[in-house]
């Protein structure tokens, strides 16, 4: 079939090429129609069927919407008269919704990234590259099925345990910091337990004599008050300022 959101192939559930789905459904139809088994070989556009002792079949194939046509050359045996027939076969494919699809439709998430940071709120730059990682580390069959953005950072809501854990570990090798996770219980499904994992990533935080930027002036972190903010004086100036931990997401790195 042809899943109509995402334009995919399939044979039941299992994702593939418009080239191999056209195959299988050449395949199917020769077994039905001559009761033989078929071996298909698909490869770059086009496709070698082999069946047995009633013959061979060679297919190139392109889509075409929701079916595809087929360029069917058909080398036979049929009652000890070799037959010999080329002709522009059309496939049909069944138009569904693949459970990918269905799974992002219905809001599915079996995992949550939330990228926070130590004693600071992340900058605009850090959300930005977090968000980039989190789609390029997606897998064929991975998505986000929605994405939150909180005065304290940001959360992804992931298709599996295993995408949410490869996107915190690009994250933390690229911006710095670790991660933690943990699991809940979600529900029962064929008398096993769903759980849902929560990926904790925490970007590093400020140092006290660490110099940074606020706005265009250098300042060097004199204290840092847990919970509260920065205790900053300037590097030039000698001027002090208190940045609330609110406000640190504007705190630049030198």
């Amino acid at each position: 079939g042809v899943c109509g959101s995402c334009g995919g192939y399939f044979k039941g559930k299992e994702r593939t090429t418009v080239e191999e789905a056209v195959a299988d459904s050449v395949r199917r139809a020769v077994r039905k129609r001559f009761g033989c088994v078929c071996v298909v070989e698909v490869s770059e556009g086009e496709a070698a069927v082999g069946a047995g002792a009633a013959g061979t079949r060679e297919a190139g194939t392109r889509a075409a919407g929701a079916g595809a046509v087929a360029f069917v050359s058909v080398k036979a045996e049929l009652r000890g008269v070799e037959v010999e027939e080329s002709r522009e076969v059309e496939v049909i494919f069944k138009n569904e919704t693949c459970e990918r699809c269905s799974r992002i439709a219905g809001g599915y998430y079996a995992g949550i990234v939330q990228i926070r940071a130590e004693e600071r709120v992340p900058t605009d730059e850090e959300l930005a590259t977090a968000e980039e990682i989190a789609y390029s580390a997606l897998g064929e069959a991975d998505f986000v099925s929605k994405e939150t953005v909180l005065k304290e950072g940001l959360d992804f809501y992931v298709s599996s345990a295993e995408s949410g854990r490869r996107i915190s570990k690009q994250v933390v090798k690229r911006l710095g910091g670790g991660f933690s996770e943990s699991r809940r219980l979600y529900g029962r499904r064929d008398g096993k337990n769903i759980y849902r994992v929560s990926f904790s990533v925490r970007l590093p935080g400020f140092k006290e004599a660490e110099v940074v930027k606020i706005g265009e002036r250098e300042f060097s972190i004199e204290k840092v008050r847990k919970g509260k903010g920065l205790e900053c004086v300037g590097v030039s100036t000698g001027e002090r300022v208190f940045v609330r931990k609110s406000e640190t997401k504007t705190v630049k790195r030198v």
